[in-house]
């Protein structure tokens, strides 16, 4: 026997993505930890502008307003345990006063919706498919800030309610955004007070409704983030300490499958043009102020020049002001 995995193959992207492309993240905090990755290495990025989101109900109304012309006002803010709170969004938002909150909340739905209208690239990670509604107005909530489990009705969506609102969204998006590709994964992050088979019902339910939606729509796709995690690396040492979010390891496997079916040779020859970059601002010498080490932070203040000139749609800017501080 030569195989001890199922190891997933991913087909390449019919239209891959570019190291210029603009990529908006939306969703669980898988999401924030894919898209951190590509923030970190200069591509033209947002991660979600209303915190991270878990339901597809409650991502659907954070795009549904970012595509509205309007803002927030205090009318859409609740206090409770001496902060103000949106139900539209993460409770990163909250704030003890109440116009700090709503500069914050009308900061992130300005810059969503100038980025969603330019971005290339969406990507919507769904993490459950469990919903929470305020009962006073049923209103999806995003987050349910510590109030009591009696504000809140909780139900399960199931595919079909998920497949006619993603129609109608996605339809809107197109308009908003006629270029824009649609990229859905599913959190392989557990829900565990749902219990093992909650969760999976959970899961099943998300899986159903995205397969669907790509298949209705042209430059709407999946990726396989969920099974690369339970389906191919299948072992607890690729977890974190909770064994129930994948660890570092599991999240740069799938990442770099992601890279190899979803961009393009010249965005793969930046990342590691990049790198190099990464690893000479972490070098740490034995003395900093020595001839070798000196000439060594003049050697890669050199390379990024060169970077700027190939990859003149990427602001290394940061990174060369890094390097200079080094020098003596």
């Amino acid at each position: 026997m030569s195989a001890f995995r199922t190891e997933i193959g991913i087909a390449e992207a019919a239209k891959p993505i570019g190291y210029d492309s603009k990529l908006l993240f939306m969703g669980s905090c898988f999401a924030e930890n894919i898209g951190a990755f590509f923030k970190a290495s200069r591509f033209n990025c947002l991660i979600n502008p209303f915190g991270v989101l878990y339901n597809p109900l409650s991502l659907g109304q954070a795009l549904e307003l970012m595509m509205d012309n309007r803002e927030f006002t205090k009318a859409d803010l609740h206090f409770h345990n001496d902060m103000w709170h949106s139900f539209y969004h993460h409770s990163r938002f909250s704030h003890v006063d109440a116009d700090e909150c709503l500069t914050a909340l009308n900061a992130g739905l300005r810059k969503g919706r100038e980025f969603l209208e330019q971005t290339d690239y969406l990507f919507i990670t769904l993490g459950t498919a469990w919903v929470y509604e305020l009962i006073e107005n049923r209103q999806v909530v995003a987050n349910c800030h510590k109030y009591p489990a009696r504000h809140f009705n909780r139900f399960l969506t199931n595919p079909e309610e998920l497949i006619e609102h993603y129609k109608d969204l996605l339809v809107k998006l197109r308009v908003f955004n006629p270029g824009l590709q649609v990229i859905f994964t599913i959190s392989p992050v557990r829900h565990w007070k749902d219990g093992a088979h909650g969760n999976q019902i959970s899961k099943a339910v998300l899986l159903l409704a995205t397969e669907k939606i790509s298949e209705l729509f042209d430059g709407v796709d999946y990726f396989p983030a969920y099974e690369l995690l339970l389906d191919d690396l299948r072992d607890y040492r690729f977890y974190d300490v909770d064994m129930l979010h994948p660890g570092n390891l599991a999240i740069e496997y799938i990442r770099e499958k992601f890279i190899t079916a979803w961009m393009n040779d010249e965005a793969r020859r930046y990342l590691k043009d990049f790198d190099v970059i990464i690893k000479a601002k972490n070098h740490r010498p034995f003395n900093p102020a020595s001839l070798a080490h000196q000439k060594f932070l003049l050697k890669n203040l050199d390379k990024i020049e060169q970077l700027i000139k190939k990859y003149p749609a990427v602001n290394l800017n940061e990174d060369k002001a890094d390097l200079k501080a080094l020098l003596v």
